[in-house]
């Protein structure tokens, strides 16, 4: 059951829901009704151009592989999660929606999972991307809630979980990266779990990754695949 749920946790922990929307703009009436009558000051002036979306191809290329890894990794499968994750905490919101397996808004281009052993560490890498300014909408979100929220506590499928955040340092080459350590405690199952997670951002499109080490002396080795993660993104993203 530990090694089920620590597998789902990971895969849920790599994606998020926050609900995106877009704007658009349209000319006055009084503008409108000038240009019918064929008066001046009628003058179309030309809004700019949206975002262009990554395309399949540039996702694809974003995401992590096999021979990215250090040697012992295979490739593996997590199970989708369709838990929802309530915090107690406003300001914790966007991360306990961190935590939950739909991305509304996004195209999905690309999801990767990776496990050391028989599950004992987990890596599950995911590329997207938003229209507009989704992607960075979203990276802001999550770098606004570490800067105030250092823990919460959230309710997952009845269970209570006391969760706590340790801000790490994010790699750079991305116009936006936060990484964190989401540290969980569920009692009613008598589990302890600790994630490190990355959110990086370069244009409309968007990266998460998610690092379940087997205990606490793999916390060293996210840094390194931190950084594999945000370089074959920036450059799928700006292929």
């Amino acid at each position: 059951m530990r090694t089920r749920f620590t597998r789902g946790l990971a895969a849920a922990l790599a994606v998020s829901a926050l609900s995106l929307t877009a704007a658009c703009g349209g000319g006055s009436d009084d503008k409108a009704d000038g240009a019918a009558k064929g008066g001046k000051g009628t003058e179309k002036t030309s809004a700019a151009p949206a975002p262009t979306p990554l395309t399949a191809a540039q996702m694809k290329a974003g995401v992590l592989e096999l021979k990215d890894l250090p040697a012992g990794w295979k490739a593996s499968k997590a199970e989708p999660d369709t838990t929802t994750y309530k915090a107690d905490t406003a300001a914790c919101k966007p991360i306990a929606s961190l935590m939950e397996d739909k991305v509304a808004g996004a195209t999905i281009g690309g999801t990767v999972d990776f496990e050391r052993g028989n599950s004992e560490s987990l890596l599950s890498h995911q590329v997207m991307t938003f229209p507009g300014t989704g992607a960075a909408d979203y990276a802001t979100a999550i770098g606004t809630a570490l800067g105030t929220c250092t823990g919460f506590t959230a309710e997952m499928e009845g269970m209570k979980m006391k969760i706590t955040l340790q801000k790490l340092t994010a790699p750079q080459g991305t116009e936006q990266a936060h990484a964190f350590r989401i540290k969980m405690n569920i009692a009613d199952l008598g589990m302890d779990v600790e994630s490190n997670m990355l959110v990086a951002a370069q244009g409309t499109g968007l990266t998460r990754l998610a690092h379940v080490p087997a205990d606490a002396t793999g916390h060293k080795d996210f840094d390194g695949f931190a950084k594999l993660a945000v370089e074959k993104f920036a450059k799928g993203a700006k292929a």
